[in-house]
């Protein structure tokens, strides 16, 4: 567990870890190109590394270093596993390989995970390839994992699919539909939520060969050309404003001097919102080329966000409106609900234990400022973005906070503990 005390100030500078979006997508890409390729300051976090052993279970060979790792592809020829393939708790991992998986020679691959792993929908994926002439089923028939799918040519070029459950099910058709010999099109038949990691996934499979064009009118319609080849690329793994919105959040909420490296301006993940987010509550972030500095504590004023394209900033956001003054309000957030856990319900349940004025919406929170909070113990059920979220509240909070479930943090920002001690955080693991 993780013990949290109340903390004064932070002081130091840190680099930003590197992005798991991009490690996911850029070590797929680079495990089917036709030869070798380095992904440079990649995240070595569980996650990551499930997608790295999915690969290698198809046929890639990968050398894990600490700080490049070296790919070999497999030629654009997925191997057919000799095992189940586990994911653990990635469900990036999960619905990208499902697609790719399709595409193994012969047999079947099948794909599983964690407990909370086997409660994450597929259905809307598995429709998809069923509609390409993929066969793709849940063992369970119910849309959950373990998924099953059958190696087999696409023989159709036009599959609708919807768009507000999870994006990372149009990014495994955006990534498997490179393989089809015909030019193919993704319609969205509902809005898309999460687009901007849509925009992530097409920015990583330019450079590694692969072209997917968006529909000039938004984010309805893909069209991917057929018959390409995945190429080999050296790629470099920019920083992740995702796990660094937990150290922006507590340099809001303190008295600091913080400078957080590795964080690009132009980067295309939507999480770097969390800086104009905070401007707009009252925060005066200074950002350069490449790092932010926070200079805290600030006054901040309660503000309504709208979280389609940001889901994994919901529990920041969340801790951010206990310590605004009047109101904060989340929408368009149902499907925060289908991540490791109901992040909105979580939120709701837990920070109402140290004293917050939430309340749980079908499709946010709303949350009054109430300037303070108590230490309590907190369940994080099983949920990295929690714990590091509640850390921050514990932060700030009077007496002791207890954190369960600390080690589910190396789903995404290993180093999280030790990086916030660094800036002199008051946080002991027993």
């Amino acid at each position: 567990m993780l013990i949290v005390e109340r903390t004064e100030e932070l002081r130091g500078t840190v680099n930003a870890p590197p992005s798991k979006s991009y490690t996911h997508r850029a070590v797929i890409c680079a495990s089917l190109g036709d030869g070798v390729s380095k992904i440079v300051n990649p995240l070595n976090s569980e996650d990551c590394l499930s997608s790295v052993n999915g690969c290698i279970s198809l046929g890639a060979n990968i050398d894990i270093g600490e700080d490049t790792w070296v790919v070999e592809g497999n030629y654009n020829s997925p191997k057919t596993p000799d095992n189940v393939i586990d994911v653990k708790n990635s469900g990036t991992t999960l619905r990208i390989l499902t697609g790719i998986s399709s595409q193994i020679p012969k047999g079947y691959a099948i794909l599983t995970g964690d407990e909370s792993i086997r409660r994450r929908p597929m259905g809307p994926l598995l429709d998809a390839l069923n509609q390409l002439d993929i066969t793709a089923f849940s063992s369970k028939m119910d849309g959950t994992p373990p998924v099953v799918v059958k190696g087999g040519k696409i023989k159709n070029n036009l599959v609708k699919i919807r768009g507000d459950v999870s994006s990372q099910f149009i990014t495994s058709l955006m990534m498997t539909l490179p393989f089809s010999q015909e030019d193919s099109e993704i319609v969205l038949t509902t809005p898309l939520k999460s687009a901007p990691y849509l925009d992530i996934t097409m920015d990583v499979l330019e450079r590694f060969g692969i072209k997917v064009v968006k529909d000039n009118e938004g984010y309805g319609r893909f069209l991917v050309e057929g018959n390409q080849r995945y190429k080999p690329c050296n790629y470099t793994v920019e920083g992740d404003y995702s796990s660094a919105s937990y150290i922006i959040a507590a340099g809001v909420l303190l008295n600091s001097e913080i400078v957080i490296k590795n964080l690009f301006q132009n980067s295309k993940q939507g999480d770097k919102r969390i800086v104009s987010i905070l401007r707009e509550m009252g925060a005066h972030i200074k950002v350069k080329e490449d790092r932010l500095i926070i200079e805290g504590s600030y006054h901040l004023e309660g503000i309504s966000i709208d979280v389609k394209d940001i889901p994994d900033l919901v529990p920041t956001i969340a801790v951010l409106g206990c310590f605004a003054e009047g109101r904060t309000e989340i929408y368009n957030g149902e499907h925060v609900r289908f991540k490791e856990c109901d992040r909105l319900h979580a939120c709701a349940v837990e920070l109402g234990k140290m004293g917050a004025k939430i309340r749980e919406k079908p499709d946010g929170l709303v949350i009054e400022g109430v300037g303070k909070l108590k230490g309590a113990k907190l369940n994080t059920y099983g949920d990295h973005r929690l714990v590091m979220a509640f850390t921050v509240a514990g932060l700030l909070a009077e007496g002791r906070t207890v954190i369960e479930g600390e080690e589910s943090v190396k789903v995404s920002f290993p180093d999280f503990i030790s990086v916030m001690r660094s800036l002199g955080a008051n946080l002991v693991v027993k």
